[in-house]
């Protein structure tokens, strides 16, 4: 889950709508949108505020939110190799997901 998605997954689930966010923060809806779209990057101070309007913590926003897979009932064991082979993916994608993240953070630090 990305970014945006995550921003408007907390916005929703607050049933907070978008024009009360975007208003608050003083930028315009198409803005908003890009934002929501995960189409721009986002001012560190903005991203801030909008975890304050959604009245959560920053780090919920950054941090990666693992998907759920949907479990079958009667489902015959995965092999070991079958599951070494998911975590390797697994982990590459959590690793690439980081490797994002710390680009986002080093590009706010950089437009400090």
């Amino acid at each position: 889950m990305n970014l945006g998605e995550k921003i408007r997954k907390y916005r929703r689930t607050k049933d907070i709508k978008a024009h009360t966010i975007y208003e608050k923060l003083g930028i315009s809806q198409s803005t908003y949108s890009k934002i929501e779209n995960n189409k721009c990057k986002i001012d560190l101070n903005i991203l801030n505020s909008i975890a304050e309007i959604l009245e959560i913590e920053l780090i919920e926003l950054i941090k990666e939110i693992p998907e759920k897979k949907p479990i079958e009932k009667n489902k015959a064991s995965i092999e070991k190799k079958g599951q070494q082979k998911e975590l390797i993916i697994s982990l590459t994608n959590q690793i690439e997901i980081l490797k994002e993240q710390i680009c986002f953070l080093k590009e706010m630090l950089k437009n400090k």
